[in-house]
């Protein structure tokens, strides 16, 4: 990630070239409130410090809330005590810079704000006595943090942690081009250098002077992540880091996942070595003038059987990369969820896959685990009387997985608490429905669309609500007469994409509350929308089946189409969701869910099966075996444990 910026230039330097003033501005105004700073790590670290020196928690907060959401909560799941405990540390070192400089309204605010999550965490028992505690460096149970060891030691521990997840990230083409032309170049050179090697070796006044030189050795990647993985299970079984760079690369590591070209021609050198060495010892035993003539021959042979050994790697590395293309999804298990007595419209995997929430028509909602046999955890009840309860929207909330919100047929929203199975807090909007509800990735916030009486079914809004305020912080701007069916955001929740009831999409930039962009896309409504994992690409499904992709710099052509038959139903869920690289595609039929590898159509990977009409489904790709939970009409939930390729 360290050409970053470079490229950032280079976009920059086109961007002017085209006379795209506008487009600059906004990736001008966009990099400088990015919260990754480019990938470095040092002005991430950076960051956190001084918002801990200035006692902003507030910020604090929502830049590790940031980082969980995009990395942290993609790595496996025996990695989380070990970034707990980072998290941890970090808000012990904000606490005790309060201590030392007698900051005593920055503790109490800490832990006015904190105490509901930290409250049920044996390691903060000791801390919420902090306040009341005099001279607390002198106290056996905090001094080891007011050290300037400690501090140092944790700063550099987050350092590598973060090191080690940035060099291992998946990289987008136009960053790995640069990287690619390097690695070209180097292979080249070498290959140069052997091939002079092999000219000087087949020389007649040479060949009895030929040594094999040393071969060069390629240092290994220094681990960064030691002083770090003494929290998880990594020291006793070193393969997890693997594991680790394929968890968030999806189904392959840009660093440990690529064969090394230059060990086969590292062979190819010392088998030529070896011939070259029998030849010598065969040609010493011929009088000279066989010798000659034997050597010409030799030359001859061993010119074009390097010519073939050359032909036949390029061909190796041929059908390789094509094993490589063609690798899909294995199916490994299907099990069956049964507890729903009705049709489930909505199916949702929280952030780590440990758990599900599917919602039916009777307005059950059950939370269960799907591995490794589903097994119900809670179960919440609409708590109106009246008998159109469906749930027609549901959603974890992004940064705290034990809680998630719903929306009903009668124009409840809800939050629910999944640990102690009660519900927080619920929003009424009378004579109205909840068409759609989503939780954006980076803030407490989430969007809903909020539709009229079926009667009045043309009038709708689209409102944006504070999570822990309830409060409705403001209505986004929409057409008169359009629904907003269905939306989803960007990576950092600043923009937020959504299918209208007359089959455009709009572009909501919240930052500024307004629409910056709005094109038609299909002829009927569209009922399904989603980012593909580069955020520059956008699939969407209309009422009348037909599923397309396009590019948001080129908003006028769909990149493909197709149709598809589906479930005729008013209320449904996600109909079609993405592994973790965007590679293949999980798209809801009436006869259970199907596996395309990008862009679908003819390319069927795997049929999931298991319903008369599928009205939900959910791709999640937090463990290293993929999961899909479809649900179906006839009330049940379908999961399918999946290898990924």
């Amino acid at each position: 990630m360290s050409h970053v910026q470079y490229v950032d230039e280079l976009v920059k330097e086109y961007l002017l070239f085209r006379g795209f003033s506008q487009t600059l501005k906004a990736f001008d105004n966009d990099l400088k409130a990015e919260k990754e700073k480019g990938f470095r790590v040092d002005k991430i670290v950076d960051q956190l410090t001084q918002y801990i020196y200035n006692y902003d928690l507030n910020a604090l907060r929502e830049l590790w809330g940031h980082l969980d959401l995009r990395m942290f909560s993609r790595l496996e799941n025996h990695f989380t005590p070990g970034i707990r405990k980072l998290e941890n540390a970090v808000l012990k070192m904000y606490l005790v810079n309060a201590a030392v400089n007698n900051k005593q309204d920055r503790i109490q605010e800490f832990f006015i704000k904190m105490a509901p999550e930290l409250q049920g965490h044996s390691e903060w028992k000791e801390w919420f006595a902090l306040p009341f505690i005099k001279n607390p460096e002198d106290n056996p149970v905090y001094s080891v943090h007011f050290s300037r060891q400690w501090q140092d030691t944790m700063l550099v521990s987050l350092h590598n942690f973060l090191a080690t997840i940035f060099q291992c990230m998946p990289q987008p083409t136009l960053l790995a081009i640069d990287e690619d032309s390097v690695r070209l170049k180097r292979l080249q050179e070498e290959n140069d250098t052997l091939k002079q090697r092999l000219a000087d070796a087949v020389k007649p006044e040479t060949i009895s002077d030929v040594n094999a030189g040393p071969v060069p050795q390629h240092p290994p990647i220094m681990d960064d992540f030691y002083i770090i993985a003494q929290e998880s299970p990594l020291t006793e079984n070193p393969k997890t880091l693997k594991n680790l760079i394929r968890n968030i690369g999806g189904s392959s590591s840009p660093v440990l996942g690529r064969k090394p070209i230059v060990s086969v021609k590292k062979q190819m050198e010392t088998e030529q070595i070896t011939k070259r060495l029998n030849t010598k010892c065969r040609i010493n035993s011929l009088s000279k003038s066989e010798a000659v003539a034997k050597r010409s021959i030799s030359c001859d042979s061993r010119l074009n059987s390097s010519r073939k050994r050359d032909s036949s790697i390029d061909a190796a590395f041929e059908r390789k990369n094509k094993e490589k293309i063609d690798a899909s999804y294995i199916l490994l298990s299907q099990e069956e969820y049964t507890e729903h007595k009705t049709s489930i419209i909505q199916c949702k995997s929280n952030a780590s896959g440990s758990y599900v929430a599917t919602g039916d028509a009777d307005g059950v909602i059950k939370i269960w685990t799907p591995i490794p046999s589903p097994k119900t955890v809670a179960t919440f009840t609409s708590t109106t009387a009246n008998s159109n309860n469906a749930i027609t929207a549901l959603d974890w909330i992004s940064k705290n997985e034990r809680y998630f919100l719903h929306g009903d047929n009668n124009g409840i929203i809800q939050l629910h608490d999944t640990r102690d199975s009660k519900r927080l807090w619920e929003i009424h909007h009378e004579g109205s429905r909840i068409v759609t509800l989503i939780c954006n990735p980076a803030e407490s916030t989430f969007v809903c669309s909020v539709q009229g009486s079926v009667s009045d079914s043309s009038e709708g809004k689209l409102l944006l609500y504070d999570i822990k305020t309830r409060k409705l912080e403001r209505t986004l701007p929409l057409d008169q007469n359009l629904t907003a069916l269905c939306s989803t955001f960007n990576h950092n929740g600043q923009l937020l994409i959504t299918g209208l009831s007359n089959g455009n999409i709009v572009m909501h930039d919240l930052r500024r509350n307004e629409i910056i962009d709005n094109f038609n896309c299909h002829s009927s409504p569209v009922i399904d929308i989603e980012l593909i994992n580069d955020f520059t690409n956008i699939c969407a499904q209309s009422e009348d089946g037909r599923l397309c992709q396009r590019n948001l710099n080129q908003t006028n052509k769909n990149t493909w189409e197709m149709k598809i038959k589906v479930e005729k139903n008013s209320v449904h869920g996600k109909l079609f969701a993405f592994d973790q690289n965007g590679s293949h595609m999980l798209i809801c039929t009436q006869s259970g869910g199907n596996i395309y590898k990008m862009p679908p159509g003819t390319q069927k990977v795997l049929e999931l099966g298991g319903h008369n009409g599928t009205l939900c489904c959910d791709w999640s790709t937090a463990n290293q075996s993929g999961t899909c939970i479809t649900g179906g009409a006839e009330g049940k939930a379908r999961v399918s444990t999946l290898l990924s390729p």
